[in-house]
Formats: structure tokens, C-alpha cells, sequence
């Protein structure tokens, strides 16, 4: 019997608290202040206030696998290359897969390289946008163009 009447006295409080009227004023020295009572003084407004709610996140995609994410990135550069190193490792760093064909020690390289009237390294292809250079916000760009 006193367990049932303890909880049902505790459900009155809440109960009651719950519809209660929370107030805001400010005092002279421009001090902010609540209570669930209005001060003495007046000049205190009823504030509407809303619980804390988490609303439903959509379900976040699942990353597609590197090997079908993007287009083809094709790196064309030399071994001495400052830039072609630094392309290099923001690729790896982002993790995005590229072909790296060196322009001096390949017969491919030197080929292709000659064929697109090449003129200095790295020439990065993403797709069929072409850089001839380094430019990581360019990089970054050709990348979020070419989906990935």
C-alpha cells in the first residue's frame, strides 16, 4: 500500500510540474534569470519551452568500392617530380586508386605522353578532364567532378 501511494504521489508531482510555467525577466544590471515563479517586481514573461527531441537520421549511403567509385585517374609523371609526388600522396591520401604512368622509363609513357603534346609534369587525367601540373583544390575539384 505505501509503495502504490508513494508512486502515485510522485506521479502527481510530475504531473504538475510538467504543465507548470517557466518565466524570464531581466534584472536592473541586465542579468538573465528563469524560475518556474514569477519575480516579485514584475515585468517577467511566461517562456514556452520544448524538450529536447531527436528526430529520425536517414540512413547514411554506403561508400561505393574504390574500384567502381570514380572515373579513371591517370597520373603521367617522372621520378624527380616534386609535383608528381605530391599528387601521388594526396591520391593515397584520399585513397582513391590511379594509374601511374612514368613518362621517361616506359614505352608507354614516353608514347601516350607525346600524343597528347605533353609539356611538363604531372599531366593528371580524372575522366577526361585533363591538369597539366599540380593544383590540389584543382585536383580536388576534377575529383568531386569526376565522382569521387
Amino acid at each position: 500500500m505505501t509503495k502504490s501511494l508513494s508512486i502515485l504521489v510522485l506521479a502527481l508531482i510530475v504531473a504538475s510540474s510538467a504543465g507548470a510555467a517557466i518565466y524570464r525577466w531581466v534584472d536592473a544590471d541586465g542579468r538573465i534569470f528563469y524560475s518556474d515563479s514569477p519575480p516579485k517586481q514584475g515585468g517577467a514573461k511566461a517562456v514556452n519551452l520544448q524538450p529536447n527531441t531527436v528526430s529520425p537520421v536517414a540512413p547514411v549511403p554506403k561508400a561505393k568500392p574504390a574500384a567502381v567509385a570514380g572515373a579513371k585517374v591517370t597520373l603521367y609523371t617522372t621520378t624527380w617530380c616534386g609535383y608528381c609526388k605530391k599528387a601521388r600522396a594526396y591520391l593515397a591520401s584520399r585513397n582513391i586508386p590511379f594509374d601511374d604512368v612514368d613518362i621517361e622509363t616506359t614505352d608507354r609513357g614516353r608514347r601516350e605522353y607525346r600524343e597528347m603534346g605533353g609539356n611538363g609534369v604531372p599531366v593528371i587525367f580524372v575522366g577526361s578532364q585533363r591538369m597539366d601540373g599540380y593544383d590540389q583544390g584543382g585536383l580536388q575539384a576534377m575529383l568531386q567532378a569526376g565522382g569521387w
